[in-house]
């Protein structure tokens, strides 16, 4: 099972307000492959290297590399090498979304989110030196401040953000780089979808919320990702759904109804679609596998 980097910089790094931020280096080897997933993480590698993959491609990132991965991307960082060395700046996405400079560096990135690549880019010794100079100003003093540490924390996130998004500019020799229509679409489906994914199951309420028609939402989200709108719904859910029928006591009936199906039925047949199990055969599997 894959390790959750955002569980482990929480539990190794330091916590401020709706950020966090860690240096990773090679002893996070022992944790294996590490997921990153719903949020906006920006990663700094100052030495050594490793390879990060998501479903299209496999990248080996190294000195030099800063990474900004937003909630619609999903990768997977692995095999660092003997020495390596990243700062890792995790934002919760309703903050980031509050602060007005993010739009800034959404902009420089969004044209790669657009062609199926994850925002990979490469920083001069002076850049990344700055850069890394910033991003150690989250630190554990953050902590101990009360009065003004919600303002302090916010100028923060302005600060780097801004500088990622100059340094990115410069990288692109792109003076502006506006978001494609469809990217904001999607990056705002994302939101709604993590939202409301257990009370609504059709297309046409994201569609609605999103003013847009249904064909055109689904085309947006299989242009980006390879994957219907569907294809997303049911894989929350099912996350959902086995990690209910493995973690608590909570019969199938109150599982479906949590989960908003109409009926057990419903949810049956979904739950064998997505596992080839029936979920009562699949709580025992798991019960028998604890046992051995």
């Amino acid at each position: 099972m894959e390790t959750s980097l955002l569980e482990m910089i929480r539990t190794r790094g330091i916590c401020a307000g709706h950020t966090c931020s860690c240096v990773v280096d090679d002893s996070f080897s022992v944790y294996g492959p590490m997921q990153i997933r719903k949020g906006f993480f920006f990663l700094l590698v100052t030495n050594g290297t490793a390879c990060l993959d998501d479903v299209y491609r496999h990248y080996e990132i190294g000195t030099g590399n800063l990474v900004v991965l937003t909630p619609s991307t999903e990768s997977v960082l692995g095999q660092l090498s003997s020495g390596f060395r990243m700062q890792v700046l995790y934002v919760v996405p309703d903050y980031f979304d509050s602060l007005p400079d993010g739009q800034a560096l959404y902009n420089q990135v969004a044209r790669l989110l657009g062609n199926f690549r994850l925002p990979v880019f490469v920083l001069e010794q002076s850049r990344m030196e700055y850069l890394s100079q910033t991003l150690s100003l989250f630190s554990r003093q953050l902590e101990d401040l009360s009065l003004y540490r919600d303002g302090i924390i916010r100028h923060l996130c302005s600060f780097v953000l801004l500088q990622m998004a100059d340094a990115l500019c410069r990288e692109n020799l792109e003076s502006s780089v506006y978001v494609k229509r469809s990217s904001e679409i999607f990056r705002q489906f994302k939101k709604l979808l993590v939202q409301h994914y257990r009370q609504h199951h059709d297309i046409g309420f994201y569609a609605g919320c999103l003013n847009i028609s249904t064909t055109y939402l689904s085309r947006i989200v299989k242009n980006i990702t390879g994957h219907t709108v569907r294809f997303h719904l049911s894989e929350l859910l099912g996350a959902d759904a086995r990690r209910m029928l493995e973690c608590t006591d909570l019969d199938v009936q109150e599982i479906s109804n949590q989960l908003g199906f109409s009926d057990q039925s419903v949810f049956g047949k979904f739950f064998i679609r997505q596992t080839g199990l029936s979920p009562l055969k699949f709580r025992m599997r798991k019960e028998e596998l604890r046992k051995q």
